[in-house]
């Protein structure tokens, strides 16, 4: 799943109907379809002595869609925009998504992005009969002892499962960012029948033992919403991943995903 997340100040007119019109006018050739469902969201405030029930609030999410698995999902605080396994490359992804913070910037409310986000992750289930070839595909310093060959043939890999968090200055390729750019960095293996949440809201259940790489970059500051300022920062963030990714990647397991350099 391919995920960009744009956050701004809330804007309480996208709680309403009405208050989406030029978004969904806007958007009518990307993502025609429009549904709506209201989410309960609740604040827990812990003091001692209280047992007042914590505060709920209904939020409103509008759900764009297509006749493609392309989705918008618009909050009054958010927007997010994903794709599942019809994603067909950057230059498409960043298109919608330019789209998208155009629709957003034509309302005259949003003025501010908070926090712009990019994820991948990919879920890689091997071919059967050979459950450890991502033990292959993937470098030695990304899988770790568990694919050096020093389980024995009987031993059951239940999970194995990393996570790094670094950021960098905005300087050099990251220099468009008004701030440090950080990242999140999870992968390990799951074992077959795990479930994995994704923002289309329905789990994908692997069907058998699969290596999972999900790289999430994202910048948290306060900046003025420009849709071109915002879309070089969301390539600059996509570079890194694809970096990441290719460099992962042994010449095994580059010629498995049909990897090329343009």
């Amino acid at each position: 799943q391919a995920l960009v997340q744009v956050r701004f100040p809330l804007v309480a007119h996208f709680q309403e109907l009405s208050g989406i019109a030029g978004i969904q006018d806007h958007l009518s050739e990307l993502l025609p379809y429009l549904q709506g469902q209201q989410v309960q969201q609740m604040t827990i405030t812990l003091a001692p002595g209280t047992e007042t029930p914590p505060p709920t609030m209904t939020t409103m999410v509008w759900r764009f869609t297509g006749d493609d698995q392309w989705t918008l999902a618009l909050e009054p605080g958010a927007a997010s925009l994903f794709v599942g396994d019809e994603y067909r490359g950057i230059e498409d992804f960043a298109d919608r998504f330019f789209q998208v913070l155009s629709a957003l910037y034509e309302t005259r409310r949003v003025r501010r992005c908070d926090r712009l986000g990019l994820r991948y992750l990919n879920i890689v289930e091997p071919p059967p009969g050979d459950e450890r070839a991502w033990a292959r595909w993937f470098k030695q310093e990304l899988i770790g002892w568990v694919g050096a060959g020093i389980l024995g043939p009987n031993t059951r890999l239940h999970s194995s499962l990393a996570q790094t968090q670094i950021s960098v200055p905005p300087v050099d390729s990251f220099a468009v960012a008004p701030a440090d750019v950080q990242a999140m960095v999870r992968h390990g293996v799951l074992p077959a029948g795990t479930e994995i949440p994704l923002e289309s809201g329905s789990p994908r259940m692997v069907e058998q033992e699969a290596y999972v790489i999900d790289l999430d970059l994202f910048i948290q500051a306060p900046q003025r919403f420009d849709p071109e300022t915002l879309i070089k920062q969301f390539q600059s963030l996509h570079a890194q991943i694809d970096a990441f990714f290719h460099w992962s990647l042994t010449e095994e397991g580059a010629r498995n995903f049909g990897m090329g350099e343009l």
